[in-house]
Parts: C-alpha cells; sequence; structure tokens
C-alpha cells in the first residue's frame, strides 16, 4: 500500500504525466486519488501508475 504524498508516474491514460497520491480510497480494492502536474486529479489503481522513488512531493 502506498502511502499520501508518493511521487507517481502514469504508465496508462495519460501516459508520462507525473503526479502525487493524494489519499487512499476507501474501496476494497486498491485505489488512489492522484493530483497530475496538469491539474486533474483522477482515481487509480497500481497498474496505471509507477512510483518515483527517492522523490518526495507535498501535493
Amino acid at each position: 500500500m502506498l502511502e499520501p504524498g508518493t511521487p507517481i508516474e502514469m504508465t496508462k491514460g495519460y501516459r508520462g504525466v507525473r503526479g502525487v497520491i493524494v489519499e487512499r480510497t476507501g474501496s476494497q480494492f486498491e485505489l488512489y486519488v492522484l493530483k497530475l502536474e496538469n491539474g486533474i486529479q483522477i482515481v487509480a489503481g497500481p497498474t496505471a501508475f509507477t512510483e518515483r522513488p527517492g522523490e518526495r512531493d507535498s501535493g
């Protein structure tokens, strides 16, 4: 499970767009609210993005 503030890069849909995990949803599935650098907020599962290790964003 990933923590809020974890920097990510999209691999599906918005491929290549970077962002940050805002929060985990209450879903039984591992879904996250993501804030992307282009201003869009989306809900996605971990197969739609990769973690950017070594980087931390404040959101």
